[in-house]
This record gives structure tokens, sequence and C-alpha cells, in this order.
């Protein structure tokens, strides 16, 4: 199959999803939130777009392994399973913010091959993949997503809810490298979307991040003529062997120009 063929039934799905997470989301005025073992937050909204989207992936593509962040099996041995964030963004969700997504990606090989991301609120589709280029759609209308990259400007964006002393001293690092900068702060998986679509040209994370948070991301910022790299600068293997986590990443708008200025 080509994973252009996964675009409808895949939109499909998590159309059915953000439907659910917004009826949760209008119904209750204060978030009932539980608490995960790591003490991240954790909603009714995540475990029932979980069941959705597990289920109809099941049913469409059985022989498919899947894994969730919100699922009860986090490692797996197969060359090609899903991996999938049913809601990114669970602290955005809570307070209200309109920057939380849902995220479904196809790992193949270790890398992500096939990469959709919904944002509920704004009932926005952005998807990419191996053999066609990533686009996002809204109301019916495509638009065509590719990155773009300043020598002169670095535009960069930031998580809303966190800023660790190692992203203050990045940005520090990239004002002496460029004319301006300019900070884009964004919650979820929209910081990747930012770099795919040409806004902005580099996201940093330092620290452990959950797979499912980037896969999705990364195969749509592939297909719009970026990359995901680790803080070594070397490619990112999705296996989920041995561990769920990624040490750091940069999601960069162009690769070859972003590693002559880190290295």
């Amino acid at each position: 199959m080509k994973t252009k063929e996964l675009v409808q039934p895949i939109k499909l799905i998590m159309e059915g999803a953000s439907k659910l997470i917004i009826e949760i989301y209008q119904s209750q005025k204060n978030i009932d939130v539980q608490r995960k073992n790591d003490d991240s937050p954790l909603t009714i909204a995540d475990l029932r777009s979980n069941e959705l989207i597990s289920a109809n992936l099941k049913k469409l593509f059985p022989d498919i392994p899947i894994i969730s962040e919100e699922g009860e099996g986090k490692t797996n041995k197969e060359e090609i399973f899903w991996l999938i964030d049913p809601l990114d963004g669970t602290k955005e969700f809570i307070q209200k913010s309109d920057e939380f997504t849902i995220n479904i990606a196809l790992i193949k090989d270790e890398k992500p091959i096939f990469g959709a991301i919904y944002i509920p609120i704004k009932k926005t589709f952005i998807v990419g993949g191996k053999d066609f280029k990533a686009f996002s759609e809204k109301n019916g209308e495509k638009r065509d997503l590719k990155t773009f990259f300043s020598k002169e400007t670095c535009r960069i964006t930031i998580s809303k809810q966190h800023q660790t002393d190692e992203e203050k001293r990045f940005i520090r690092f990239l004002k002496n490298k460029f004319k301006k900068v300019e900070l884009f702060p964004a919650g979820s998986s929209l910081k990747i979307c930012l770099v795919a679509s040409g806004d902005c040209h580099i996201y940093p994370r330092f620290g452990d991040v959950g797979q499912w948070d980037i896969a999705a991301g990364h195969a749509i910022l592939r297909a719009s003529g970026g990359n995901i790299v680790d803080l070594n600068m070397n490619e990112i293997k999705y296996n989920t062997k041995k561990t769920s986590k990624i040490n750091g990443f940069y999601a960069l708008s162009n690769e070859a120009f972003f590693s002559k200025i880190i290295q």
C-alpha cells in the first residue's frame, strides 16, 4: 500500500476522535484530571480517543500492531507499527486552550513513513508521507506545506508550557548566529507543524520526550522538506524495543543549513 492511500481512512478516524474530544471539552467546565505514574495528566478524553482510534485501526489494519501513549503495551519489536498519541497537549486541553492535537504515525524499519495530525478546535487535518508531499486541509481547502529558512532571521518555536535552562542557552547561542531571532511559543505537536509550514525554522527540544509525541510530525516535516534529528544531529530511530522515549531533538526546516550552525 502506498502511504497516500492512508490519507482518507486516517482522516475519518481522526475526525471521529476529534468529535469525541470536543464533546468532553465542551461538556466539562473543569476538566477532570488523573495522574499517571510519571505525574503527567490524564483525562477521559485521552482514554476515549485512544479507544476509538485503536479500535478503528485494528478493524482496518488487523495485522499492524499499535503502540499508543495510553495503550497497555509500550514496547514493540515489529518492523511496521502504528505509533499514536490520542491527545497530545493534555495540559492545553485541561487549560481550555485550542492547541492540542491528535497524532497518528506509521513506522516502518524504524522510520516514520506516514504521519497525520488533527487539530480538533480548528478542524484542521495535517498530513505527509513517504510517497506524497505534506499538506493541510481545513473546510475542504488544501494548502501544500513547504519548509523555509533564512540566513539572517531565525524563527524559533518553543513550548508554551515550559522553557528549560538548556533552551534558554540555545536561544542565546542562536542570537549570536543570526541578525534577528524571533520566538513563537506553541502547544503540542503544533510546534513541528509550524516548522513544516515554513512559519518557523527550528524547534529545539531538550530532555526526554515520547516517541508518539513527534513521530507523526516527523513524517510530515520530512514530506515538507525538513527533518527531525537527535541532539547529536543523527537520525532518530523509532523502535520502542527498549524505551519509548527520545532524549531531545531538533526539528529543522533545513537539516544541512542548521547542521553547519549547530555542530
